[in-house]
């Protein structure tokens, strides 16, 4: 119980700061809104067992991660 409180203050505190780094590779809102929730929910289910000091990292490496592959799917449905 106290990992899960932990792990919602956690993405509650790093939420902004994410919206705000997609906001500046994707641009547009309901992008943004999805590949956040995508991050966070991947970092809820896949890491768990993660020490706290390893959240950060984790989360940042995962969210990256989702921001290159939706535009790599944005790219290639362009050129489509």
């Amino acid at each position: 119980m106290d990992q899960e409180r932990a792990l919602e203050r956690f993405l509650a505190g790093v939420e902004k700061r994410a919206c705000l780094i997609a906001k500046l590779s994707l641009r547009d809102h309901d992008d943004v809104l999805d590949v956040v929730q995508d991050a966070m929910i991947s970092r809820a289910r896949n890491y768990a067992g993660h020490p706290e000091e390893q959240w950060r990292p984790l989360f940042c490496r995962i969210l990256r991660n989702r921001i290159i592959d939706y535009q790599r799917r944005r790219g290639n449905s362009a050129s489509t």
